[in-house]
């Protein structure tokens, strides 16, 4: 319903009344039975004192920030399930579970990442600027590049998919290797290191979920798939560790791909959550 302006009721005018608080808030206190506290006054003396302090210890702090920020760290982690990370403007860091990093930038345009685990690098190019990992033994240093990086218990496995990297040795500091595309170097904790023809890049499998197996042995079937898709499994005979099979799989599900295995071996695999057992 629309209402005329005209008709709605003007409220009365209200005069304006001087109130005394000081002695409002003595008779409020002589109601309730409390003694007023007598007002604190603050001169402008000290209050410029307190103003000084408080600016000098803003002034230590942003100093000591501008000393200390003469590096930018970040860290990441992946626990059960992979992570996708952005570093350095378009360089992407892919963490494989149970895996993290630690990345700093200096202000001198060296980028460094201390690897545990495993990651997958895609390094965007910059002449301007040192890309470093280190991990294990070795330091992998690119400025432009795409490779993998899988930190083991007893070696340590480059892969390089696209570009080159140059490997240090950190236990003599000398460049061992420069690694090109299709290439692999395996890094043994006593210092040996192996180059060789990446033949498939099952070892980034993790990540692209794509997997050429040539005459493989099931042992290394099963731990590059258990890899990818984050499960444990246990061969309840050895002997079928050393079956060996050929095919390829692009991102199917994990049930698809043991199905095709348990049935082109002729074995039993079963699978709970988190866990797949290997029979007969």
């Amino acid at each position: 319903m629309r209402t005329d302006s005209n008709d709605i009721p003007k409220l009365p005018e209200l005069g304006l009344v001087n109130i005394d608080t000081g002695k409002e808030w003595e008779r409020f206190c002589a109601n309730v039975g409390i003694k007023p506290r007598e007002p604190k006054v603050f001169s402008l003396k000290s209050t410029l004192k307190i103003a000084a302090s408080v600016a000098l210890v803003l002034g230590l702090s942003f100093f000591a920030y501008r000393m200390t920020d003469r590096t930018q760290q970040n860290i990441f982690t992946a626990q059960n399930s992979a992570v996708e990370a952005v570093v350095e403007n378009s360089t992407q860091i892919s963490l494989n579970k149970n895996s993290s990093v630690v990345c700093t930038k200096e202000n001198d345009g060296l980028f460094s990442v201390e690897l545990k685990g495993e990651a997958y690098f895609d390094v965007e190019k910059n002449p301007n600027r040192v890309f470093q990992i280190l991990t294990g033994d070795i330091t992998v240093t690119v400025k432009g590049t795409s490779f993998d990086i899988c930190e083991e218990n007893s070696k340590t496995v480059v892969t390089v998919t696209s570009g080159n990297v140059e490997v240090k040795s950190n236990l003599t500091g000398k460049i061992v290797c420069n690694l090109t595309k299709g290439k692999q170097l395996v890094c043994s904790k006593d210092g040996l290191m192996q180059v060789s023809e990446a033949e498939n890049f099952n070892s980034i499998a993790w990540k692209l979920k794509k997997f050429d197996f040539r005459e493989a042995k099931l042992s290394d079937i099963m731990f590059q798939l258990s890899r990818a898709y984050g499960f444990d499994y246990r061969f309840e005979d050895a002997e079928l560790q050393n079956e060996v099979m050929t095919g390829s799989f692009d991102n199917q599900s994990l049930d698809a791909v043991l199905n095709v295995i348990g049935q082109a071996l002729d074995v039993k695999i079963v699978k709970t959550e988190g866990s797949v057992k290997i029979g007969k």
